[in-house]
């Protein structure tokens, strides 16, 4: 019998893209995985496609290929499944290379913790637990732009895939007979269509941590530094710590320093970063300064306090039991932001709502009736 490793296809011209494409158009499902770069620059450089389809293993090499309508094409075809391992990294690859995201995405990290296999599970555990091989990831930190690539490379990129195709069958299978592949797929098309929806330039600053520990215009403040640095960052593709680290914004937006001897003694904010930055981040502050109280954002959430705790505790005590009587993993039951949200608010999230809603949504909507 024929090794589906050995021989494996390495696509290289767009004429054998394009003749690929046309098999797999004709495929139940595709498995797909990628390898980048994503050391020096904002936006992961492809090194390597893989595909698996009807059994076969097919290697695109991305540096050499100049056509792939044909392939952004068929992952635009709804009719086919892209079944990907933990995808959120591949999707930002599909994003720069296609502007677009596989349709419809099956995320087999998501499925298994559906499924009951746990949560978060590597690659590396969810073949183990479903196939019993063990995968070795020795080549996950090589260089992928490196051409020709080695062997070992070739290998490892091509079971990703093959194990892929295997492991897909088994996950449909558990999750049919829970009643439960249609999660799989509502949740799939919820992170699909978050990636084609991203946060927008201005909303970064919510990542923050201790944004609470701001005032409204402090608040304001950071929100500036942080889009601005979105876009600095985008428009020179290095990463956002290139510009400004995280710390260093909380703390430039806290102390709002009106000169750069000031700016350069904030921990984080190096000499260089003020010789280049320095006026463009004073004239950001001095812009929150000066602004009206109607473009402050409103005030960050405050930590919970300890009632709010204690009902949290009880809310996710109750998720955790359902969950495992459920047999899913609770980590993508409900998540603590939904928690926190309801306990706020009052309200139910738009994250529990469809096939969570009946199940724990309601259920947790009783306890937001507490909120205090």
């Amino acid at each position: 019998m024929t090794d589906p490793v050995e021989s494996r296809v390495y696509i290289d011209t767009d004429a054998a893209l394009n003749a690929a494409c046309t098999r797999w158009a004709t495929a139940p499902f595709l498995a797909i995985d990628t390898e980048f770069i994503r050391t020096d620059t904002f936006y992961p450089i492809a090194g390597l496609l893989q595909v698996g389809a009807s059994g076969e293993l097919f290697l695109i090499d991305p540096l050499s290929i100049g056509d792939w309508s044909a392939f952004t094409a068929l992952l635009r075809r709804s009719d086919i499944p892209k079944v990907i391992h933990s995808c959120s990294e591949d999707l930002e690859v599909f994003q720069v290379l296609f502007q677009c995201v596989p349709q419809p995405l099956l995320d087999t990290q998501i499925g298994a913790a559906l499924a009951g296999l746990g949560g978060g599970l590597s690659y590396q555990r969810l073949v183990m637990d479903c196939l019993g091989i063990h995968v070795e990831k020795g080549e996950t930190r090589s260089d992928w732009l490196r051409r020709p690539l080695s062997e070992s490379q070739c290998v490892y990129a091509a079971l990703d895939v093959l194990y892929l195709q295997r492991i897909y069958p088994i996950l449909c299978q558990r999750l049919e007979e829970k009643g439960a592949l249609g999660w799989w797929h509502e949740d799939c098309a919820v992170i699909t269509a978050q990636a084609e929806n991203p946060v927008a330039v201005n909303e970064y600053y919510l990542r923050i941590k201790s944004l609470w520990k701001l005032s409204a215009r402090q608040q304001y403040a950071l929100q500036l530094l942080c889009g601005w640095r979105e876009t600095e960052a985008r428009e020179r593709n290095i990463p956002r710590g290139r510009v400004l680290k995280d710390a260093a914004c909380f703390e430039i937006a806290r102390q709002s320093p009106s000169d750069n001897s000031h700016l350069g003694r904030i921990k984080e904010v190096s000499p260089g970063c003020v010789r280049r930055y320095g006026d463009t981040i004073l004239g950001l502050l001095a812009q929150a300064r000066d602004a009206a109280d109607s473009l402050l954002p409103p005030p960050a959430p405050r930590p919970l306090t300890p009632s709010q705790t204690q009902l949290y505790k009880d809310m996710k005590g109750v998720a955790e039991q359902l969950a495992s009587e459920l047999d899913i993993a609770p980590e993508v039951f409900v998540k603590k932001r939904d928690f926190e949200e309801i306990i706020r608010t009052g309200l139910l999230p738009s994250t529990l709502s469809s096939w969570r809603k009946p199940l724990i949504g309601d259920k947790l909507l009783m306890f937001g009736d507490k909120k205090i």
